[in-house]
């Protein structure tokens, strides 16, 4: 961390790491907008959103107007596709990866997160060879353009890879490949221990709450600011903390109400609710 006369508020007494707003959480904000909100704010900077960049020139030349050294962490992601047998959709995937790659250097974001594909009725021993081989192929390619490949398990019942175990089995034996930790995933998956997750490649912890709905109908757009729900982020935090994992960590919601929300607004409440849970007490 850097010394408190130039750490941004959201850095000082964090444990270790930055904070940074998921462009998730103002999804209907532009890039550069995002980019002045997370600094008034107090945040350390942004996680970008595929979804606003890919195809957008104009706005990804506003952000790269604007944007300062370290301040965009990851772009937001690609997806390892699978067909019903398991099989990797390669050839989608090395077309996604161009414009996303493209997008991370020009971001100087020195991750882009990979997240498994949802696919209703496939079991985890069927997905698990595919993923591995994506997840691969997109770390391969992120390499070849100075860029770091983070992967991310989702607790959706329709995806395949949807606990910390599975993640852990994902990553094993695919080096150079970090991992992403979102609590809400965490949630829907079961709240499990991170037993057999390798939280010593944890790039990034997403933090959010959950409202008290039963696990297999909870999607993304349901998230909360934290501790406005029912996730058990103080029972997590001492997990991470045990395993001496100190940050960096992101707020990211996917909630339509936050997105016709005053930005500022928005994110001055975020971090204030983030450092409630990862600040020192």
């Amino acid at each position: 961390m850097r010394d408190t006369d130039t750490a941004s508020p959201s850095e000082v007494g964090v444990r270790g790491g930055r904070l940074y707003l998921n462009g998730a959480t103002v999804m209907t904000t532009s890039t550069d907008r995002q980019l002045a909100v997370a600094r008034e704010a107090g945040f350390s900077g942004i996680e970008a959103r595929a979804e606003r960049l890919t195809g957008a020139a104009g706005e990804l030349g506003a952000a790269v107007a604007l944007v300062r050294t370290d301040e965009v962490f990851s772009l937001n992601g690609v997806r390892l596709g699978l067909r019903p047998d398991g099989a990797p959709e390669l050839e989608t995937l090395e077309a996604d990866m161009v414009p996303r790659l493209a997008i991370c250097r020009a971001l100087r974001a020195p991750y882009l997160l990979a997240v498994p594909a949802r696919v209703p009725g496939l079991e985890a021993r069927r997905g698990l060879p595919g993923t591995r081989e994506g997840l691969a192929r997109a770390r391969d390619l992120a390499a070849a353009a100075g860029v770091r490949v983070a992967f991310e398990f989702l607790g959706f019942p329709d995806c395949p890879i949807r606990t910390p175990r599975l993640a852990g089995e994902v990553v094993r034996g695919v080096d150079g490949v970090e991992l992403i930790l979102d609590v809400a995933h965490w949630h829907a998956s079961g709240s499990p221990p991170l037993e057999g997750f390798p939280v010593d490649r944890l790039a990034m912890v997403h933090l959010n709450d959950l409202p008290p709905k039963p696990l297999a109908e909870l999607e993304d757009a349901d998230r909360l600011l934290p501790l406005e729900g029912v996730i058990r982020l103080a029972d997590l935090m001492r997990d991470l903390r045990a395993r001496r994992y100190a940050g960096p960590w992101s707020l990211e919601t996917f909630n339509p109400a936050h997105w016709s929300a005053e930005p500022l607004e928005l994110a001055r409440r975020g971090l204030r609710a983030v450092m409630a849970v990862v600040g020192e007490r």
